[in-house]
């Protein structure tokens, strides 16, 4: 047993202070019940023997490395051979009755520790007595074969070895996970106290002593005042390993410890559940009762039986709770699937998911929101129950029936709650499954006080085992129900249906954005496709020369109204869900010279077009409504436009007619502009279309046909409309309210529309224009500036200019909203009477809409 620690205590000297240091497994001396020796495993040489060995065995004497053939004859020692051969550390080989020289017969068990072969001999039983026994095993086992639950067949073996063993008391022991025990069961001569229900320290059955009950199944005493026979060895030998030897000596703190209880022999059967030690069955005589080898092996054999039926129980038992969980994981595995494995949905059955492991209330913690439900923690505290329970490695379930102890930064938070147990559900988020259990205070019968305590002994004053075993009773707080191995069962299989719904919400959150990526590199494609498009298309409108006779500003004020068509354009195709309306791009453009009823009439079906083809009629109508507000119907009072178009049944054209009536008169003009190019070569280069322009004498009339594959169906939803954002029209009066000696406060991110738009207000005679790039610095000026008037961008940098608005709103200041966005914006719409400027913007149209604002204040 090279894994126990010994440090420095010497076998025999140990207190109850050291004593689960004790070197228990190595005494150097054995009980006098039978004898042992020890050969070398390669020369089988004599290394060790017991003194009482010559006279147990019936010779003369044994001297160290006497070969084993001197000592027992050259036909036993060939029989020990094969048995060190067959018998292996933990399950030594037997052979009964084995004829030794001299006409002696013992009982023998053989096997190897290390590089020794290790002998003991006992005396045998009557052939009458081994009959007995068998007849009994085969009786018990019978009785134990089905048992119809855990108590049933505890009960049962109790009952068995009692009868079997007439030991006066027969006890079943389980352990606590803190190695504390209670009897659980008990079988007692009706003259004898109960221990039933009663408690015993941890400190009865030290560490190393446990771990010797896990590797040696079965420990007999067979007297407890016994005088231990000690070992003959070579000097500089090192201590022989005695753990799985049946004679092994008793430590005399443990002998101590059944005097004490007034007990005089005692046998201890381990109970094995999944390898570990879950509890022993102890049997009390008070008087001396020493066993045979044949009735240790039986008790043995009945012991591992028991514990197979244990582990048989266990597991039936487990299977229903976990059919049963199963059934409910199922359903809530397949409900998740519908919810794509959201952690909404998680958090929506917390109800459900407490009900699988019993608890007194809980909740889900999934992207920092915490769901709970009956009794719990508080939010705030939650996150130090977290990290407690994080610091296990993986994604292990944590728990605790005793918070106060285990989780102590969480004092003054419990509010009557004990016990808590973490779930990992999902480790790369830090998801959890909390449960929670209510404090139970529970009174606890200990059988004798359990603490340490200085008595004077038979090895002088020191910490003796306790002397009175009369019942002691603890109230204890702070603690829950425990956690059981049915609980953490059940709690691992929520586990792992919990990881596969957060898993599946993981997939399809990286499957959404690896979608998401794809679609964002079209879009950056597209989109860069289209900037170019439209930049090419600027680009050929401002390289273009000005017409003859036209001053600086008159090609300014044309190239401006050229940009803001193909803007018009664009916002009629980006609201759009199936291709733009000629109707309102007309209405649109017409609309700032349609300042009476019938001076523009528009009569036609709802037709749309491509993106394509509107950004050329667009252009096409405005270069048409400017020549008209020169020369033609909008240049007069009682001059009215119509436009009409229809489409052809045959072929799927469409024709748009455009006429001016009531107009000056007109003619040919004596050079081309960049309405005739658009006339004359563009419809038909881009559109494969045609158009026919007449100098009428009551105006002009245009004809433009254009082929169906530029139009688009209509869905049957109607287009959004945008409210529009009139143009002035030239020579109209910029301002009813001058803006002369105004303080105006512009909001602009971007410094080339601040420098146009400052120029222009300064012209109008504003005193000063306070331009701010953000919000916060808006607000600065607010602050320490009287305003009078203001032009807010809705989007400026990552923020938008709201909280300005409503700090001018309050201040009663009037102001102006631009954006290249929708009116419909949801945050514009909380300010239904303010003016919308739609970007692109002609200077003219802003100081127009900002006089306009000042007189409506």
């Amino acid at each position: 047993m090279t894994d126990l620690n010994i440090d420095d205590v010497v076998f025999g000297q140990a207190d109850l202070a050291s004593c689960d240091r004790e070197p228990i497994h190595i005494p150097a001396s054995i009980q006098p019940a039978g004898c042992v020796l020890t050969f070398g495993a390669d020369d089988l040489s004599l290394m060790r023997y017991s003194m009482n060995a010559a006279e147990f065995m019936g010779v003369e004497g044994f001297r160290l490395g006497m070969s084993m053939t001197e000592c027992f004859g050259a036909n036993v020692a060939e029989r020990l051979v094969v048995l060190s051969r067959d018998g292996s550390a933990g399950r030594p080989a037997i052979h009964f009755d084995m004829e030794f020289p001299g006409g002696v017969s013992r009982d023998v068990a053989v096997h190897r520790t290390g590089h020794d072969v290790v002998v003991e001999c006992e005396r045998g039983c009557a052939a009458a007595v081994q009959s007995h026994l068998l007849t009994r095993l085969r009786s018990s086992l019978e009785q134990l074969r089905s048992p119809a639950d855990m108590e049933t067949l505890l009960r049962l073996i109790a009952s068995e070895l009692r009868r079997t063993y007439e030991y006066d008391r027969v006890m079943v022991y389980r352990f606590a996970p803190d190695w504390s025990g209670k009897v659980i069961v008990e079988d007692r001569a009706e003259s004898l106290e109960s221990f039933l229900g009663q408690h015993f320290p941890s400190s009865d059955i030290p560490a190393q002593a446990r771990e010797l009950y896990k590797r040696s199944l079965i420990r007999v005493i067979g007297d407890a005042t016994y005088c231990p026979v000690p070992l003959v060895q070579a000097p500089g030998l090192a201590p022989l390993d005695m753990s799985f030897m049946h004679l092994r000596a008793v430590s005399p703190i443990h002998c101590e410890y059944l005097a004490n209880m007034g007990v005089q022999a005692s046998m201890s059967v381990s109970l094995m559940v999944d390898g570990e030690l879950w509890g022993m069955i102890a049997c009390h005589h008070y008087a001396p009762k020493a066993l045979t080898m044949v009735e240790r092996i039986t008790a043995k054999m009945l012991g591992e039986f028991v514990s197979l039926q244990m582990v048989a129980l266990i597991r039936a038992r487990r299977l229903e709770l976990t059919n049963d969980a199963h059934q409910f994981l199922s359903r809530f595995l397949h409900d998740s699937a519908g919810a794509h494995g959201s952690p909404g949905f998680v958090r929506g059955r917390v109800h459900e998911l407490l009900e699988v492991v019993a608890c007194d209330g809980g909740g889900v913690w999934t992207e920092g929101c915490w769901t709970a439900e009956g009794r719990s923690v508080s939010e705030a505290a939650l996150p130090i129950l977290l990290a407690r329970a994080s610091e296990l490695p993986g994604n292990q379930i944590w728990h605790s029936d005793h918070l106060a102890r285990d989780c102590s930064d969480l004092a003054g938070e419990l509010h009557g709650i004990a016990g808590a147990m973490v779930i990992p559900i999902w480790s790369q988020s830090q998801d959890y499954l909390v449960l929670f259990r209510r404090e139970m205070v529970q009174t606890v019968v200990w059988g004798g006080d359990p603490n340490k305590t200085y008595t004077t002994g038979p090895h002088g004053i020191r910490l003796t085992p306790r002397r009175s075993f009369e019942l002691w009773k603890e109230e204890v707080h702070e603690h829950s129900s425990p956690w059981t191995d049915d609980d953490l069962e059940l709690a691992a299989q929520l586990r792992s249906a919990l990881m596969e719904v957060m898993g599946a919400s993981q997939q399809q959150k990286l499957q959404e954005r690896a979608q998401a990526e794809a679609m964002q590199r079209v879009l950056n494609d597209e989109l860069n496709h289209r900037v170019k498009n439209i930049l090419a298309v600027v680009q050929s409108l401002v390289s273009r020369a000005p017409t003859v006779g036209d001053c600086a500003a008159e090609h300014v004020h044309s190239l401006q109204g050229r940009i803001r068509a193909l803007a018009k354009a664009h916002d009629q195709v980006m609201r759009a869900h199936s291709g733009a309306a000629l109707r309102d791009l007309l209405a649109a453009e017409l609309g700032p010279y349609n300042d009476h009823d019938g001076k523009v009439v528009l009569d036609g079906p709802d037709l749309r077009f491509t993106e394509r083809a509107l950004t050329f009629l667009a252009l096409l109508f405005h270069e048409l409504a400017t020549n008209a507000a020169k020369y033609g119907a909008f240049s007069v009072t009682e001059g009215q436009l119509f436009v009409t178009w229809r489409r052809e049944d045959d072929t799927g054209d469409w024709h748009i007619r455009w006429e001016e009536r009531h107009g000056p008169p007109v003619a040919p003009p004596q050079r081309s502009g960049f309405g005739s190019l658009l006339i004359e070569r563009a419809i038909h280069h881009d559109l494969g279309g045609t158009a026919r322009r007449h100098f009428l004498e009551h105006g002009v009339v245009v004809e433009v046909s254009l082929p169906a594959e530029v139009s688009v169906e209509a869905e049957s939803q109607d287009l959004t409309r945008m409210p529009v954002t009139p143009d002035v029209r030239p020579g109209e009066s910029a301002s009813a309210c001058s803006l002369e000696g105004r303080h105006i406060l512009l909001v602009e991110d971007e410094f080339l529309v601040v420098m146009d738009v400052e120029g222009a207000l300064l012209e109008a005679g504003v005193n000063r224009v306070h331009a701010a790039a953000s919000v916060s610095e808006a607000l600065d000026i607010l602050a320490r500036e009287a305003i009078d008037v203001a032009l807010l961008d809705v989007n400026v940098g990552n923020e938008t200019s709201i909280p300005v608005a409503r700090a001018l709103s309050e201040r009663g200041v009037p102001f102006v909203f631009a954006t290249g966005y929708s009116a419909q914006m949801p945050i514009i719409e909380a300010f239904p009477s303010v003016s919308i400027l739609q970007k692109p913007y002609a200077m003219l149209q802003a100081v127009t809409m900002l006089s306009k604002a000042c007189c409506e204040r």
